[in-house]
């Protein structure tokens, strides 16, 4: 039976019910920034995910931008229309007061219209990967908080954090995840470096990524210029657009 976003979103508040949110503070601060959650994300709810992830596999527009990033994204507008648990995941109520609390930033949603504000990166061909990188996502630095949410995983590419690069006094921390479904990272993406390792031969890699941002604080000037120009160069190509929904997006939060 398919749940309703009221048992969806009661799964998750019992998720967020019994995690340790002082650890996990303490962790996200004493990280640069990164915090990995311990526990996986509720089964029912992954296992509706990774259908409606399989159904849209197929939808992913592929990209190569050399040096950087070869694999394919599904933009939000899709993700809107055709996987409702993956869309409560990315609108839970629960999943935002938490993440409020952690990082003692208030949070908000993107603006619905972002190609960018949710998207599946798939990755699906032998050598799929992407570069250090960080997730500005059209905003100032400290504005953008990135989740990755693992759903597909065969394979032996990793996720890797590099947290502490860059930062006075402090020695950068290395940080590997295997990105198994359920499996829940949370970031400043401004803050923390990551990148995916190459996929192998037979492998195949899905995960679901979305963002938050600082209440009041919107895509402008340069930082505009840049989202947009990284959806259609390295995610989306030119056709996002042409479309009403695809004209605002988000820079690198693709792993």
């Amino acid at each position: 039976m398919v749940a309703s976003g009221e048992t969806r979103e009661a799964a998750l508040r019992g998720f967020v019910a019994d995690l340790d949110e002082e650890a996990l503070a303490r962790a996200y601060h004493d990280d640069g920034g990164l915090v990995i959650f311990p526990r996986l994300l509720p089964a029912d709810l992954v296992a509706e995910m990774v259908v409606e992830a399989r159904a849209l596999v197929p939808e992913a527009t592929r990209k190569t931008m050399p040096f950087l990033r070869r694999a394919g994204a599904v933009p939000h507008p899709r993700i809107v229309s055709s996987a409702p648990a993956l869309h409560a995941l990315h609108q839970s109520p629960a999943l935002l007061g938490l993440f409020a609390r952690v990082t003692g930033v208030p949070l908000e949603h993107r603006a619905p219209d972002e190609a960018h504000a949710s998207a599946l990166y798939v990755y699906s061909r032998r050598g799929d990967w992407m570069d250090w990188h960080q997730d500005e996502c059209g905003c100032a630095p400290g504005d953008s908080f990135s989740t990755i949410v693992g759903v597909i995983d065969s394979s032996s590419s990793r996720l890797e954090f590099e947290v502490g690069r860059g930062e006075p006094g402090r020695e950068p921390v290395r940080r590997g995840l295997q990105t198994a479904p359920g499996t829940f990272a949370f970031f400043c993406g401004t803050r923390a470096f990551h990148r995916v390792t190459p996929l192998g031969p037979g492998e195949e890699r899905v995960t679901f990524g979305f963002t938050y941002i600082r209440q009041g604080r919107r895509p402008g000037g340069v930082y505009n210029f840049r989202m947009k120009l990284g959806n259609t160069l390295v995610y989306f190509g030119f056709r996002h657009l042409f479309s009403r929904r695809g004209r605002a997006g988000a820079t690198l939060p693709g792993t």
